[in-house]
């Protein structure tokens, strides 16, 4: 299909797969542009095994011109829909879908001319012009080339987004491994899941552990040593990479592991592995070949063979979780942070069970404007220690961590919910007699 970006709308471009020597030539190119506006300027390493590419990624940091400012006004710093612009102009075409944020961008580019040019001149004029572009003899249509550009925030990032978009489909199968640790891996870093928070708060439950690939690889056990020089040799060559992550095991076809539960798509495979593939995993399965094959044949191939049963085969997930979390801790130092974040969600999620607990206690019964003020009133002591109401607990409801004793509170509520009510409700009325006569006060001076 080629980069789909283009592909739709009233207007839609003609964007074919590319063979590699036209994408080798015009991403060559593209890089030549943009190495006048950025100081840093690379794409990711491709996967293995690829004859044609659908589109040419390409990450960029560090406006060139702010950098090395060579007259006044250069040395303020471009927003990001200006070196979009710059970016635009130096590709020199008329097509451009820009995010929301101008951070990334698709363009389309004229398809390469045919024939050899000298490499200074594929360089800097290779992608063609604007309004010269070679056609496909089944397709009258001009051919295009979709080129997606990042602008990273600094070095750091763009070092990591290589890294995350490395080698194809890696991250794909790496990510199914090391899930069921309660490890994540994204665009910003290699995070660490609190298991308490996950189900209810995603966002909340990830503590960053590093942005840094060597720290990530290492961690995982596996060789920096030939992941940044160039792509795996084959699929299979990039599928044995994988499987020297530490954490990777496969279960053994021959029995029903106590573990089981831990496994996912990556150490089952096959039909059992398919029935446990999470939405995105199973949305792959469908437009990934290579994730396909590592799902339906290359694990099922491992667990034929009984090759890389673990040691971690009979530990439940709970144990595995725990033991890799240790593990993050003692490397990363982020233990501090991990428990600051499951204290603050505890306690909130407790203060959010005590007051539906309140509701839950003050009898439905009685007249809903009596029942709202008592409710909000016994809320204030519970929750507030406020003792302006003049009924305070015997005993501290809250330990020194902020937690409830909850038979205490629900005892608490249910001897003093009586008594509470007519405190609450003659200040109702009292402020409402006030509120009254202020108002009055005002509608009188205004017809005087």
């Amino acid at each position: 299909m080629g980069g789909a970006a283009f592909a739709s709308g009233p207007s839609p471009l003609n964007t074919p797969r590319m063979p590699s020597a036209v994408y080798a030539r015009a991403k060559n190119a593209c890089h030549a542009l943009l190495r006048h506006l950025f100081v840093y300027v690379a794409s990711p390493i491709e996967g293995p095994g690829k004859t044609d590419h659908g589109d040419i990624d390409i990450l960029v940091a560090l406006d060139r011109r702010f950098a090395f400012p060579q007259k006044p006004g250069d040395g303020v710093q471009r927003s990001p829909q200006e070196l979009m612009a710059a970016i635009q102009d130096a590709l020199d075409t008329r097509y451009a879908i820009v995010d929301r944020t101008a951070m990334s961008a698709n363009f389309a580019i004229l398809w390469p001319e045919e024939g050899e040019e000298e490499e200074a001149e594929a360089e800097t004029e290779g992608i063609g012009g604007r309004d010269n572009g070679n056609h496909d003899e089944k397709d009258p249509t001009p051919r295009h080339i979709q080129v997606d550009v990042r602008i990273c925030n600094d070095l750091d990032d763009l070092c990591w987004a290589l890294f995350k978009h490395a080698h194809g489909d890696l991250w794909n199968l790496l990510g199914s491994t090391i899930r069921p640790y309660g490890l994540t891996v994204d665009e910003q870093g290699l995070w660490l899941r609190i298991p308490e928070i996950e189900k209810l708060d995603r966002k909340r439950a990830k503590v960053l552990l590093t942005s840094d690939p060597v720290a990530t690889i290492h961690f995982l056990g596996m060789q920096v040593e030939g992941f940044w020089a160039e792509p795996f040799e084959s699929v299979d060559a990039l599928f044995d990479y994988v499987t020297t992550c530490r954490l990777f095991w496969v279960q053994p076809a021959s029995e029903e592991s106590p573990g089981a539960e831990a496994n996912e798509a990556g150490s089952l495979g096959g039909e059992e592995g398919r029935k446990k593939l999470k939405s995105n995993d199973r949305r792959r399965m469908n437009y990934r070949a290579v994730y396909r094959r590592w799902i339906d044949e290359f694990i099922p191939q491992l667990r034929a063979e009984g090759r890389f049963a673990s040691k971690y085969q009979h530990a439940s997930v709970q144990e595995l979780r725990d033991m890799v979390r240790d593990e993050a801790f003692a490397r990363f130092f982020v233990e501090t942070e991990y428990r600051a974040r499951l204290w603050a969600w505890r306690v909130q999620r407790e203060a959010e069970q005590v007051k539906g607990l309140v509701k839950e206690l003050i009898p439905m019964d009685l007249d809903p404007h009596y029942r709202a003020c008592l409710v909000g009133g016994m809320r204030k002591i519970v929750m507030e220690d406020d003792r302006s109401l003049g009924i305070i607990p015997e005993i501290p409801l809250k330990d020194a961590d902020g937690f409830y004793d909850m038979e205490a509170t629900r005892a608490f509520v249910a001897r003093n919910w009586g008594k509470l009510g007519p405190i609450t409700w003659s200040m109702q009325l009292q402020k409402s007699r006030e509120h009254l006569s202020s108002k009055q006060a005002k509608e009188l001076k205004k017809e005087a």
